[in-house]
């Protein structure tokens, strides 16, 4: 597998990024490529997923007031609010490689087990005893509140998996731009934001450490040591994400359209 540490400039590209290189992998059919990128986004926005309903998952008065982006990204689940402090991943896999992940159960349970051992690995690293869960069918817990929502795209032969790690992003942005959304696990138990989703700050003893430990085995985790610069897709990747940013992503009535 290849890894990039990398972050575009604008929120618009980090997702077309994801849709850009899944489209153009697939539609090659390459037999290798599988990629781990670690990024963040440069601004707070609001990344609703692919079937949501604007007006019932998002204060559209809060984000026009303080003028935050209302994006649509390409995979499933519920609105989120994304910025400096949330970290990001995105995990382009290879379904022939790991057919277990043609079904949704078993992409999910591949990602997480993963990604929640790279967590807790990572706060052991410091020193941190906090345990983290995986609950509903794909969240990161400490304590039974939510640090970390993921979403799946599948296509043919591929699917890009990707999702977020709350570190130190300021919470009351979910409680401002986020309304209640109407589809809640049921470990959620009908709680208001503010008593249902947690950030690992205050379990951080050492944020420059922690997220050094958490590339670190993430990268393990997920053997990813192969450099992003001679991956298939390295030389087109800029032509590709352009693309899709004007086709799609730098769309206003795209994002909006539901």
């Amino acid at each position: 597998m290849y890894f990039w540490d990398y972050s575009f400039p604008t929120p618009e590209a980090n997702l077309a990024f994801d849709e850009a290189v899944l489209e153009s992998i697939d539609g090659l059919a390459m037999g290798d490529g599988e990629l781990l990128r670690l990024w963040e986004m440069p601004q707070v926005c609001v990344v609703i997923g692919r079937s949501s309903k604007v007006s019932l998952e998002v204060n559209q008065e809060a984000c026009a007031q303080d003028r935050v982006p209302i994006l649509r990204r390409m995979s499933g689940g519920a609105s989120i609010v994304a910025g400096p402090g949330c970290l990001m991943f995105s995990l382009l896999l290879s379904l022939e490689q790991r057919p277990e992940c043609r079904a949704l159960d078993g992409a999910h349970r591949t990602v997480m087990t993963r990604m929640q051992r790279a967590v807790a690995s990572a706060l052991e690293s410091i020193g941190s005893s906090t345990q983290v869960g995986i609950q509903g069918i794909c969240d990161l817990t400490i304590g039974g509140r939510k640090i970390s929502g993921n979403a799946l795209r599948l296509k043919r032969n591929w699917m890009v998996y990707h999702g977020t790690l709350l570190v130190d992003m300021p919470l009351e942005w979910i409680r401002r731009y986020l309304l209640e959304p109407p589809k809640q696990p049921e470990y959620r138990e009908r709680r208001e934001h503010s008593e249902f989703v947690e950030s690992l700050g205050r379990n951080l003893t050492d944020r420059a450490k922690f997220i050094d430990a958490f590339y670190r085995h993430s990268i393990s985790e997920w053997n990813a040591q192969e450099r992003w610069s001679d991956h298939p897709l390295a030389t087109k990747y800029e032509a590709i994400t352009h693309d899709w940013v004007q086709r799609r992503y730098g769309d206003a009535a795209w994002h909006l359209q539901r």
